[in-house]
């Protein structure tokens, strides 16, 4: 009777073995070879002998920059060729089982076989979407109550500040690409050197249509530059850019803050009326001038 019951174990031990090896056989996918079914090579290796009646296929390791990624019967390793471009980085190197992988690096995104500079968002939009190394920024016009006073890849719209709340005076209402102006002007959130009050008078010139003619004499009555001496420092970049740079370098002269009043006065001098009309509209209503004067007290 015991001798009955080893043997019964014995069968059901064999009968496990010899299913757990027919299925890692059939997991083994084949190909056909003249009269013969071969397995064939795991990634990382490849075929240097097919399979006779006698063993199976013989593999061999792929040798340094060279690999194979899936199972095969190839006679060698294929060439690790993908090498990264300009703006890429290497995210996985070469191995026995998979190419170079190259990723474009931040900032950059995939586009025709090349890494393409992300998209900014200008002044009054912002990022709904961050870009990816293989998808470009999305943007949107800040809606009623939100804006974006910057150029960028990453900023999204922020909400106008309630000057209500902070106990202040709402004094020029915000529009979407600057924030509202709250009386006393408060430098937090401002650039160094440029308060909250000159940024928005700044911004509002720049977005005005100039012509590249009059941006010229615009910046010889701020700075008394020549036109060549303008070319020199630009470096083609776009016409509000280059009025943001020229308002920006006399804003840096200045010993002290800047006043509408002061830049209608070198509008008008540029031959630049129309702009300085609007300037005049906006700001000038007896309350650019105190907020300046407030926000250089508290500032101090």
């Amino acid at each position: 009777m015991q001798l009955s019951k080893a043997w019964l174990l014995s069968l059901v031990i064999a009968f496990f073995i010899y299913a757990s090896t027919e299925k890692c056989k059939a997991s083994v996918p084949t190909y056909q070879y003249q009269d013969q079914i071969c397995s064939r090579c795991p990634p990382g290796q490849h075929m240097i002998a097919h399979c006779t009646k006698d063993y199976d296929t013989l593999c061999a390791p792929c040798s340094a920059y060279h690999y194979t990624q899936f199972w095969n019967y190839l006679p060698k390793c294929q060439y690790c060729n993908n090498f990264c471009k300009e703006n890429q980085f290497v995210k996985h190197d070469c191995n026995a089982t998979h190419n170079r992988v190259c990723e474009c690096k931040d900032g950059y995104f995939w586009k025709y076989e090349f890494c393409v500079k992300q998209r900014a968002c200008l002044p009054g939009y912002g990022v709904k979407t961050a870009g990816t190394p293989y998808t470009d920024t999305i943007c949107v016009k800040c809606s009623r109550g939100f804006f974006s006073s910057v150029s960028s890849t990453t900023a999204q719209c922020k909400r106008h500040t309630n000057c209500t709340k902070l106990g202040l005076k709402l004094d020029i209402f915000g529009t979407t690409w600057h924030d509202n102006l709250c009386s006393p002007c408060q430098p937090y959130g401002s650039r160094e050197g440029i308060s909250e009050c000159e940024e928005a008078l700044f911004y509002f010139v720049a977005r005005q249509k100039i012509g590249q003619r009059k941006i010229f004499s615009l910046g010889k009555a701020l700075l008394n530059k020549t036109r060549r001496g303008m070319l020199q420092t630009w470096n083609d970049i776009q016409e509000q850019q280059q009025l943001m740079l020229l308002l920006e370098k006399w804003k840096m002269k200045q010993s002290e803050n800047v006043t509408a009043e002061a830049l209608v006065k070198i509008l008008r001098a540029a031959k630049l009326n129309k702009i300085a009309k609007k300037v005049s509209k906006k700001f000038l209503k007896d309350r650019f001038n105190a907020m300046q004067e407030n926000c250089a007290i508290s500032v101090i």
